[in-house]
């Protein structure tokens, strides 16, 4: 099957590649004007408390959820009361309402969305607010929690909310792709939306420098950076506990995200054996049909477990596929001490 998304990041586009692209210019340049029209409207608002927005300028799979739970942990270690709102993309609720409080129960993730219900087991000290429309949903988390900070997942594209700092995660390796807009490119806005940016963090970095990264993807330097890479912490089981039994050793890979290449990587660096690889768009809630496949290509490969992405867990780890299933849990790591104070002292100046 076709996917643009690997078009759009070829190092070196084929013809096909230039002539699909080509096809798609007439819908980028009206994605373009519709980019125009939207920010001539945006009056940020401002809300009773500093607001954090983490977000990109491609879409998908540059770690900004890790990120949110990293900056969440940072703040809580520090003593400061969190708030994280969120769109809740893909869940059945409507409106804007309080997920999760801390000392209650984790979300569902068919009234939050998978990414704000697993903010929630992941960091239960935090109010949880999904909403449509942020600035209600900032205004409810001050009202719900009275929170020090607040952290706005995925939203430098949301500009109607006032925020104190903008956080522009970027994939180390992947960059902007062809930077183009969408839909010929991954661009959901400009290159030189950068600049509204006031701190790049290169995710998925390994021993890149910074400075040699701006300079790759042409990133003016005068932004401060820093670079995290995105460690395997292990597995959890269903209660979203890291397990303690043996390393299962051939397993079957199931997500649903944006970017699966990068947690197939990082589930084989746990020198596992991966027997079989299924791949869904992001947020897919699989069906029982689609999960019996899944446990049919256990059975026909003898696979001792099915891992899926915590993410994925969330809302597909109660299906039955006749083996153990886990979670991969991926945390962010710093590039050393200095990056990690950097953006410390950055959330401590708010």
């Amino acid at each position: 099957m076709l996917n643009l998304e690997d078009l759009w990041f070829e190092k070196r586009p084929s013809l096909f590649t230039k002539l699909l692209l080509a096809g798609l210019t007439p819908l980028e340049t009206a994605y373009k004007a519709g980019l125009h029209i939207g920010a001539r409207r945006q009056k940020p608002l401002r809300v009773d408390c500093p607001v954090v927005s983490i977000g990109n300028l491609t879409v998908g799979g540059n770690g900004k959820t890790p990120l949110v739970m990293e900056l969440a942990r940072i703040l809580d270690g520090e003593g400061k009361r969190v708030a994280i709102i969120s769109r809740g993309y893909g869940r059945k609720s409507k409106g804007t309402r309080v997920v999760h409080v801390p000392g209650s129960s984790s979300s569902d993730f068919r009234a939050a969305g998978d990414e704000p219900s697993l903010m929630s087991r992941r960091c239960p000290y935090a109010c949880v607010v999904v909403g449509e429309d942020r600035v209600d949903a900032a205004r409810l988390a001050v009202e719900t929690w009275k929170p020090d900070v607040i952290l706005c997942d995925d939203a430098f594209q949301h500009r109607r909310l006032y925020r104190d700092l903008d956080v522009l995660a970027v994939h180390a390796h992947r960059g902007f792709g062809n930077r183009r807009l969408l839909p010929a490119g991954p661009m959901r806005e400009p290159m030189a939306a950068a600049s509204r940016a006031q701190l790049l963090v290169f995710s998925y970095a390994t021993d890149e420098d910074p400075a040699d990264l701006r300079a790759e993807h042409g990133i003016d330097d005068s932004m401060p950076a820093v670079c995290c890479s995105m460690d395997v912490s292990g597995l959890v089981n269903r209660d979203f506990e890291i397990t303690t039994d043996p390393m299962p050793g051939r397993v079957i890979a199931v997500s649903a995200i944006a970017n699966p290449s990068g947690f197939l990587a990082s589930l084989k660096s746990l020198g596992v054996d991966v027997v079989g690889d299924i791949r869904w768009r992001d947020h897919h809630r699989a069906s029982s049909s689609e999960w019996k496949k899944v446990a049919a290509l256990v059975d026909s490969t003898g696979a001792d477990a099915v891992v899926l992405t915590e993410k994925d867990l969330v809302c597909l780890g109660d299906m039955d596929a006749g083996v153990d299933v886990f979670g991969l849990r991926i945390d962010v790591e710093w590039r050393d001490g200095a990056d990690l104070n950097l953006v410390r002292d950055m959330l401590l100046a708010l």
